[in-house]
């Protein structure tokens, strides 16, 4: 029930979303980020820090396709060797105005995890993101943000167990390459859509 409630409040939020007065459909960002991944215990990887790319294209003010890879490579906690990883990420996210130069974030879709080296195996799953965005000018921003994807494998024969999870924080710069319009002062404040 708690989660259902979660589902209809997220929606709700994505669907409500105040528009950006500098924000337009169509509006192009690419940016690079940093992430520590936190593996799920039954994967027996350690935490690791990777980089990565994205690029975002708005839907309509306040909302965007994003689409995000990065990539690492994670020792196994037993020390018998390592594995590289690499997450793809597409998803929608809303923005949120909460302050002159700041926006929240919140995100939901789907990730696609390849793992590498011996462990050579992949899954995929759901994927939601909570972050903060500061504008540094009306075309640069810097994002904060925490990835949570959750994956289940109900076939008998993957080399997963029935559930796996992991979590990362992310910390980038973004820049707009199109669209989106400049606007005066107070607009030049809300710009771009995602990370």
């Amino acid at each position: 029930m708690t989660s259902r409630v979660i589902r209809l409040v997220a929606a709700a939020a994505l669907l409500c979303a105040a528009p950006a007065a500098a924000q337009g459909a169509g509006a192009v960002e690419v940016g690079a980020f940093a992430r520590r991944t936190h593996f799920d215990n039954s994967l027996g990887m350690k935490s690791t820090l990777g980089v990565g790319g994205w690029a975002s294209v708005a839907i309509r003010p306040g909302l965007a396709f994003e689409l995000d890879v990065s990539h690492t490579s994670a020792d196994f906690k037993s020390g018998t060797g390592s594995t590289t990883y690499t997450p793809v990420h597409a998803r929608l996210v809303g923005t949120f105005t909460t302050g002159p130069r700041v926006e929240a974030a919140l995100g939901g879709g789907y990730v696609r995890n390849s793992y590498g080296g011996s462990f050579d195996a992949g899954d995929g799953g759901l994927s939601a993101l909570l972050g903060l965005r500061y504008h540094a000018t009306n075309r640069v921003w810097m994002r904060l943000g925490l990835d949570l994807d959750v994956m289940f494998h109900p076939s008998s024969d993957s080399p997963f167990t029935f559930y796996t999870g992991n979590w990362a924080l992310t910390l980038g710069a973004a820049a707009r390459l199109h669209g989106g319009g400049a606007g005066g002062a107070a607009s030049s404040e809300s710009v771009g859509l995602l990370r």
